[in-house]
């Protein structure tokens, strides 16, 4: 390797555990341009660089480290980006092991609420658990099945099958399905390939192994499996847990989109680029373009823009349009395009045409890494070290 290597940033988690946002209304004050947190001052710089300069750099607000800045990144990682519960059972309890990672105990239902009150969150029923009367603390109890006549467990289920071929009408019993390839009627011998095609289930009944009665329905008791004692369905108590999705897509977004930039910028610098984050750059035409992050190499005229773009519903090729336009005016050695989003079609093909590398990936670790290894083979080319 080439350069120096860069691990995903984390914010350092607190100690303190704390269920609310103290002093926030909105999580999403934090991303806005106006936060009253101490920002560096705008650096105007002007320097040629081969056809274009780069005019001046933007603020970026500063990257907060509280825990729901980071409960957001880790929640965007998540499929459908939703925190579900895991319920323990026998105890009776439910558990957020997402809420590990930033620092809080798994159980702080709290926490998310308060999340949910901010508007970040979004709260939704998940399951609905139908528990014992008596023993409400535990929520561990199974269906069973019990013969009318003698209140025996030994209940089996019986389907009526007819061969729609043949018209022979049996027992499920008598048909061996078990092994699908070679499968043939008892009456006219001819195989079935397709069951749900070749058969019709006109009936289904339970019969008891025990006693041998036959029956439409059977007896259907919930059994709390912690103390061993059988209720009535309909005197069981419903418990309702919830998931947590992520509400406002923009926030995560943006708290993913500037720990990205600051990494990349550690790694441009890593490899003997002077990088810069957010600048307004002159292309040929005259025009100003605004690029997430520039880098020059120090020892040759080389140049990189990195562009940054995340969409709830995939990169398509308007996000590559308003790429193409600085690219082709500022024309530089290279163009990445990185994102967390999935990459809609026709969008790699464009890339392609136009040189622009695509990087897509749900981890933004794993970004970090793939610029690594463009940049390091790129770097090694023209002889660095």
């Amino acid at each position: 390797m080439f350069g120096k290597k860069f691990t995903s940033h984390i914010p350092k988690i607190e100690k303190k555990s704390s269920s609310k946002l103290t002093g926030l209304d909105n999580l999403s004050s934090i991303f806005k341009s106006n936060s009253n947190e101490t920002k560096s001052k705008t650096v105007l710089e002007e320097f040629h660089e081969e056809d274009h300069k780069i005019v001046s750099q933007i603020d970026l607000p500063p990257t907060s480290t509280i825990k729901s800045v980071q409960l957001i990144q880790e929640v965007q990682k998540l499929n459908d980006r939703t925190i579900i519960p895991f319920v323990d059972y026998n105890e009776g309890k439910l558990f957020y092991p997402i809420l590990s990672k930033i620092g809080e105990v798994q159980d702080n239902i709290e926490y998310l609420d308060n999340l949910v009150a901010d508007g970040i969150l979004e709260k939704k029923i998940y399951e609905k658990l139908i528990v014992c009367p008596i023993h409400s603390d535990t929520f561990s109890s199974s269906m069973r099945l019990y013969c009318p006549k003698c209140h025996s467990m030994g209940v089996e289920k019986l389907n009526l099958f007819e061969h729609k071929k043949c018209g022979y009408i049996t027992e499920s019993s008598n048909f061996d399905f078990t092994n699908q390839e070679e499968s043939f009627c008892p009456s006219c011998k001819k195989p079935i390939k397709n069951f749900e095609k070749e058969i019709r289930v006109p009936a289904m009944w339970y019969q008891c192994e025990d006693c041998s009665e036959k029956f439409d329905n059977a007896v259907i008791k919930l059994h709390c499996r912690k103390h061993e004692h059988d209720f009535d369905t309909n005197s069981g108590q419903f418990v309702t847990t919830y998931c947590y999705k992520l509400k406002n897509s923009e926030i995560s977004i943006n708290s993913d989109t500037n720990q990205i930039k600051d990494e990349l910028l550690k790694l441009l610098e890593g490899f003997n680029f002077t990088a810069k984050l957010n600048v307004l750059i002159k292309g040929k035409s005259g025009n100003v373009h605004e690029i997430p992050i520039y880098g020059k190499s120090k020892t040759t005229n080389e140049s990189i823009l990195i562009f940054i773009k995340n969409q709830p519903g995939g990169i398509d090729q308007t996000d590559m349009n308003s790429i193409l336009v600085p690219k082709l005016d500022i024309a530089p050695t290279n163009t990445l395009l990185v994102t967390v989003s999935g990459i809609n079609d026709g969008v790699e093909n464009l890339a392609k045409h136009y040189e622009i590398h695509l990087i897509s990936e749900p981890d933004f670790s794993k970004i970090i890494s793939h610029v690594e290894m463009f940049v390091s083979e790129w770097y090694s080319k023209n002889g660095g070290k």
